[in-house]
C-alpha cells in the first residue's frame, strides 16, 4: 500500500484511489442496480405470475381428480381380490370333499345290441348279423368291438 501513497511512477495517489473507488462502486452498485426492477417489467410480470397462478391452480385440481380416480379403482381391485379369495376357499373346499360315488348300475342294456350279441353268441356271422338286424357291417363290428371293452371306471 506504500506505492499507492507515493504513486507509482508518475500517478498520482488521489487517482489510484479514484480508481479503487469506480472499482468498488461497479462491483456494490451494479449488481443491486440489476437486482432492482424496472416498473415495466413489473408490469409485464404481473400476467405471467396470474397464468403460471391459474395453471397450478389447474395442476392442483387434475391432480386431486386423478387421486380421486385411483383411489377408486385401488378400491374396485381390493374388492375384486376379496371375491377372488373367496372363490378359491369355496373351491378349495370343493375340491376335498370326497366324490360321489359312481352309480353301481350300468345303463340299462340296448335292445339292439342284446340281440346283435345273442346272434354272434349263436355262431352267426356278420353278414347273417348285418341281414337280421339291417345294419351296416361297420355298425355290427361297432357294436360287437362295445362288448369286448372293459367297463369306465
Amino acid at each position: 500500500m506504500a506505492w499507492i501513497e507515493k504513486g507509482a511512477e508518475g500517478v498520482p495517489a488521489y487517482a489510484v484511489y479514484l480508481l479503487l473507488g469506480a472499482a468498488l462502486f461497479l462491483g456494490v452498485a451494479l449488481p443491486l442496480l440489476r437486482r432492482r426492477r424496472s416498473p415495466e417489467a413489473a408490469l409485464s410480470e404481473a400476467p405471467a405470475r396470474a397464468e403460471l397462478e391459474r395453471l397450478l391452480t389447474e395442476i392442483q385440481d387434475l391432480s386431486r381428480e386423478h387421486i380421486a380416480r385411483l383411489d377408486t379403482k385401488i378400491r374396485l381391485l381390493n374388492q375384486l381380490l376379496l371375491d377372488c379369495d373367496r372363490r378359491q376357499r369355496d373351491l378349495e373346499a370343493l375340491l376335498a370333499r370326497p366324490l360321489p360315488a359312481a352309480a353301481s348300475s350300468p345303463r340299462p342294456p340296448n335292445p339292439l345290441h342284446e340281440r346283435i350279441y345273442s346272434l354272434h353268441d349263436a355262431g352267426k356271422d356278420l353278414i347273417e348279423i348285418c341281414g337280421a338286424t339291417g345294419l351296416e357291417k361297420g355298425e355290427v363290428e361297432l357294436i360287437l368291438g362295445l362288448r369286448t371293452m372293459p367297463p369306465a371306471a
